[in-house]
């Protein structure tokens, strides 16, 4: 619909099926699977025109009215009779046996399903010659060419050859501003006194994403219901944010699940101090994407692509991103496989179907996990009847064309499997890489495990209902529990001298961490000590268990070994071949230091990585270590790597 239209939702598709009757569509078929709205519209809408000629013997024309209907009306269930005479509503009725003698036309309301039941079948040849007599009528004062057959559930169930006689009509989600008039409208006629500004504003924003009577219906809840405390949902602003987001879940899954509505724990993302920053400084644009049209003229970001090494910390930055706007926008997980439907055309209405959802939800965030994976077969051209590569085109237009405020977060590992497409300026506002964590990096990736490990200690107490005083200790000494000698030794989250004695431990047995490593790592110690333990942990034994888990042959990490080290290698080479942006404040490896050229008289691409002479190594034992170990693969992946796959991952 145009942005400047002015009218509701329900008064733009009664026009809509309105003018759709007036040219005389033997079909109208209402994009939505609740009835609710398809009932306000028929009773609103008035659709059928007066009987001009009452008195006319109708003759075949009267037959061929009849023959829509069949020889048992009364199995058409679901399927009403509105009877209209000038224009005034008599009466609501089932059909069941004849009907009156005048012969007054009517809205039939019919429902349809992907899935038919036993009369599916009956139903839609009922259609079909419904249809046939329809075009084979010229008198537009028939009660046959003066009824309107309206279709809603599911437009697959339409067969091709009534598509051509149907006009598919889209409900839209209603806009902020109406919602936010029928929360006003319905405090009022309840007698519920007005609500602050903000918090209309704030409780239409929560609502977006829902349709007009789903979202009548939860108004109707909130200024109804009471909470355990007395008082109604819609006064308490925990108890109203926790009844939508239930409402809201339900409601997508409903429509299939093609989007998630996630949650995600507070807490910080230790590393990646360049994407934070990048995040931090788009937070209000996000949040506030009407006041930042209106004042500067400026559009919402479109989105970030992070693309790196498994299990660096790509999906807990999705999640994050939640909470670094302050939980304020909707994340919504948009999983591939979720989209694939089992007939033919599913999965791409699938996908229109969810970019509309999202579209609905705005302002929100879109996350796309392991892109590389969903849309593979799009890049590979695999056989599968094109259905990825229509799906990816229609990603990639709305990704390109969409002014809404729905903040793309992708994630991928392998850029290979990504088409170039994928890359091209106004897809997303910044392309981050994501490498292994610097020493630096994980160990403050350590603190913040150790971190969380102790506050789930402290909520699980809290959900017990025990007394402060009845907590146990925490969980890490923090250098001030009267711990023998200096306090800073027995301070675990402080030591900076324990945690690089940590990960120098591990550079020594060339076992390179990622921050899934290390979370593993830290559950894995925790689990060997005591599980109560009476006092907390010290600096020094905690120090002593990593160390030893880190000699330890049984323990293995994704950055050891020489193939995983193998794959690392590629994975840097590829993203420092591309115009991403490190996510880290600290990297290694400088992309100005990847160089490409064509031996012509070989016909190949030759891939280097070259610092100059003067390059200041890495001074920290596990950032030497792990540069050292990758640095010296290098010339030989890139070897590998050349050619095809290579000049087209890093052509410009």
């Amino acid at each position: 619909m145009d942005k400047t239209d002015t009218r509701t939702v329900m008064e733009q598709v009664i026009e809509s099926c309105r003018r759709a009757y007036e040219a005389r569509m033997p079909l109208i078929m209402l994009d939505t699977m609740e009835y609710e709205p398809v009932e306000e519209i028929a009773l609103s809408g008035q659709l059928v025109a007066p009987v001009l000629s009452v008195e006319d013997p109708f003759g075949d024309k009267e037959m061929a009215y009849y023959s829509f209907l069949g020889e048992r009306p009364d199995r058409l269930s679901r399927c009403v009779n509105l009877s209209f005479r000038h224009e005034d509503l008599r009466a609501v009725q089932q059909l069941s046996g004849d009907l009156d003698a005048c012969g007054n036309p009517g809205i039939f309301i019919i429902a349809l399903s992907s899935c038919p039941p036993s009369d599916e079948g009956r139903r839609l040849e009922n259609l079909r010659a419904y249809v046939r007599s329809y075009l084979s009528c010229r008198d537009n004062s028939s009660p046959l060419r003066c009824s309107c057959v309206l279709l809603y559930g599911d437009i697959s169930a339409l067969t091709p050859d009534l598509l051509p006689y149907t006009e598919i009509v889209e409900l839209p989600f209603p806009r902020k501003r109406e919602i936010i008039a029928l929360i006003r409208d319905m405090l009022l006629g309840s007698g519920h006194g007005p609500l602050p500004e903000d918090e209309i504003q704030q409780l239409a924003s929560d609502l977006s994403g829902l349709g007009l009577c789903e979202a009548r219906r939860l108004i109707f809840r909130l200024i109804s219901v009471r909470t355990a405390r007395g008082e109604l949902l819609i006064d308490s602003t925990a108890e109203r944010r926790k009844t939508v987001l239930s409402v809201k879940k339900q409601s997508l899954l409903r429509n299939g699940g093609l989007l998630e509505l996630c949650e995600a724990e507070s807490g910080s993302l230790a590393g990646m101090e360049s994407y934070i920053k990048w995040v931090k400084s788009r937070r209000d644009s996000m949040q506030q994407p009407e006041d930042y049209l209106l004042q500067r003229g400026n559009t919402p970001p479109n989105g970030v692509l992070l693309c790196g090494v498994p299990g660096c910390g790509k999906s807990e930055a999705a999640k994050l991103l939640y909470t670094y706007w302050d939980r304020r926008l909707p994340l919504l997980k948009l999983s591939v496989d979720q989209l694939m439907g089992g007939y033919v055309g599913d999965s791409e209405r699938n996908m229109r179907t969810a970019l509309r959802q999202a579209e609905a939800m705005a302002p929100c965030i879109v996350w796309i996990d392991e892109l590389d994976k969903g849309f593979s077969a799009a890049a590979s051209g695999g056989g599968d009847n094109g259905t990825f590569k229509r799906m990816f085109g229609r990603l990639l237009s709305w990704m390109q064309d969409n002014r809404r405020a729905c903040f793309i977060f992708a994630t991928a590992n392998d850029i290979s499997h990504l088409p170039d497409e994928f890359f091209r300026s106004g897809r997303f506002d910044e392309l981050f890489s994501v490498y292994l964590p610097t020493g630096a990096e994980c160990r403050g990736i350590f603190r913040e495990q150790m971190r969380r490990a102790d506050e789930r200690r402290r909520t699980e107490a809290e959900d017990r209902g025990l007394a402060p005083e009845d907590f146990p200790p925490p969980l890490f000494d923090n250098g001030s529990n009267g711990g023998e000698g200096d306090s800073a030794e027995n301070d675990c989250y402080s030591d900076e001298h324990c945690l690089e004695k940590i990960t120098a431990a591990f550079a020594e047995s060339g076992k390179f961490l990622t921050g899934a490593d290390i979370t593993k790592i830290v559950n894995t110690v925790l689990l060997e000590l005591n599980s109560s333990p009476a006092a907390p942990i010290k600096a020094g034994e905690w120090c002593a268990k990593l160390c030893a888990l880190a000699k330890s042959p049984t323990l293995s990490t994704y950055g050891s070994g020489s193939a995983s080290l193998d794959s690392i290698a590629v994975c840097y080479l590829r993203l420092l071949g591309r115009n991403f942006v490190s996510a880290s404040a600290d990297t290694l490896f400088d992309r100005r230091h990847f160089r490409r050229s064509y031996d012509e008289a070989h016909s190949r691409v030759h891939v280097s990585y070259a610092p100059p002479e003067n390059f200041e190594r890495p001074s920290d034992p596990y950032d030497l270590a792990l540069y050292e170990e990758l640095l010296s693969r290098f010339p030989r992946i890139a070897d590998r790597m050349e050619n095809a796959a290579l000049e087209r991952l890093c052509s410009d």
